[in-house]
């Protein structure tokens, strides 16, 4: 026989076990639902908060409780909000700039690229030919030293300070190459091959070059190669950054031991000059910028003619721990290399400030002249359709506008006396930030007179 007293709680003998069970869970759950409400209640009731009892006093009407809901989640929120930003606050504060290694091997340190310019912009003899060729194609059959006048006309496409006054000159010399100064097979007038083709050459520029005590041929393809830079085409050492990892023997530490360049210093065939001094234009940037002293990262001394110049180049190096990347660029204040807020603003795959505010002048150039200034690299034009280089006839366009072009701001500038009317004209950048990871360079020249020699003509 079977025991009911002991079979009758068994699962197989009770009738539909689960719902049995699901009930049971249900009202477990349902009281602690209850218990959990009555807690809340009562500490609500009794809790020395002011305000709190409010919402479950017995006495107010329901209109009452909920203002006083109300009230209790407006503090919510508020309080919500003064903790958002006093994290804010913290985070942009937290960040240190500390002196990582005072013993940073200078071999990796990217050695920079150096741009030497000839203060002629014009080469006579280049000059005379051109003149020469323009005047066989006059209907009018003017001179050579008439258009020998105009040709210097070309100086006015360079970046300057002063006014420049005869606009109507520019705008017919301009209408006549238009016209009569295209060469074969181009649809419009080529103002960078008319540039290229007057200015004076490297090879007539550069005699000798020395590099780590060792002669060396100037324009190897890792040493000097002609480049276009804010002066127009000149001679660019390190272009292509071959130097930025050297052995610890290729240091180029001591004044011995750098770059040593000997430079052409007649005069015989100048006929416009940037500069009111007679020196040259050297450049101090990285290699990956594009040489423009009005974009910040880059820096330029004037050699003067006849003397023996020695630029002793300082390295700031700045790197950012990878861990900050967790941030935004808002609170770090600078972009990594592979970031940036719009893509069109890497260059090569990599970002950097000084380029971003090439690129922004470009923009702002060809928003306001419809033309880019002959010297623009391509690789700096997002869109090239229906892109013309500046010619003659935009040099009033472009000297209008000089004075904005040369003034940059990244952020809004306001409450600062005497600087409204410069915040109002100046270039307007703010998707701009500095680099994360970036190199600064500092120079510092010294000059000793030398005594003045002659080269024989064809000497090597």
């Amino acid at each position: 026989m079977v025991d009911i007293k002991t079979t009758s709680s068994a699962v197989w003998w009770i009738k539909y076990p689960q719902q049995q069970q699901q009930q049971q869970q249900a009202e477990h759950t349902q009281s602690r639902a209850i218990r959990l409400c009555q807690d809340m209640t009562d500490l609500f009731s009794n809790i020395s908060l002011h305000g709190y009892n409010k919402l479950f006093d017995s006495e107010l009407l329901l209109y009452e409780k909920l203002i006083w809901l109300c009230l209790h989640i407006t503090t919510f929120v508020v309080m919500i909000i003064i903790l958002s930003f006093t994290w804010d606050y913290f985070v942009a504060q937290y960040f240190a700039i500390n002196l990582h290694d005072p013993l940073y091997p200078v071999e990796n340190i990217a050695f920079p690229a150096i741009s030497i310019c000839s203060n002629n912009r014009i080469s006579y003899q280049a000059a005379e030919n051109y003149a020469i060729e323009l005047s066989q194609k006059d209907v009018f059959n003017n001179s050579k030293e008439y258009f020998m006048a105009r040709i210097t006309y070309f100086s006015s496409l360079y970046s300057k300070y002063g006014r420049v006054n005869n606009i109507e000159e520019l705008s017919n010399f301009q209408m006549f190459l238009d016209n009569y100064g295209i060469w074969d097979n181009d649809t419009f007038y080529n103002v960078l091959r008319t540039m290229h083709l007057l200015t004076p050459k490297c090879d007539e520029l550069l005699v000798k070059c020395w590099l780590d005590g060792n002669e060396i041929e100037c324009f190897h393809k890792n040493h000097f190669q002609t480049g276009l830079t804010a002066y127009g085409p000149c001679c660019i050492f390190n272009t292509e950054n071959v130097y930025r990892q050297r052995l610890h023997d290729q240091r180029f530490g001591r004044s011995d031991a750098g770059l040593t360049v000997i430079v052409n210093s007649s005069q015989v065939n100048d006929v416009v000059s940037l500069l009111n001094m007679d020196a040259y234009v050297v450049i101090i940037h990285k290699a990956s910028n594009f040489p423009d002293i009005a974009s910040g990262e880059a820096i330029e001394v004037f050699p003067i003619h006849n003397e023996e110049t020695f630029v002793a180049i300082k390295a700031r190096v700045m790197n950012t721990s990878e861990k900050l990347r967790i941030f935004s660029s808002v609170y770090r204040k600078c972009l990594f290399n592979d970031e940036t807020p719009k893509k069109d603003l890497l260059l090569h795959h990599s970002y950097s400030f000084a380029n971003c505010i090439t690129k922004c002048r470009i923009q702002s150039i060809k928003a306001l002249c419809n033309c880019v200034p002959f010297y623009t690299p391509l690789e700096y034009l997002g869109n090239k359709d229906g892109v013309v280089y500046c010619t003659l006839k935009h040099v009033a366009c472009m000297d209008r506008y000089n004075f904005k072009w040369r003034n940059v701001l990244t952020q809004t500038v306001t409450n600062v006396p005497g600087l409204e009317s410069e915040a109002e004209e100046a270039l307007y950048c703010p998707q701009c930030m500095p680099s994360c990871n970036d190199i600064q360079y500092q120079v510092s020249m010294m000059s000793l007179p030398t005594d003045r020699f002659w080269l024989q003509e064809n000497s090597q």
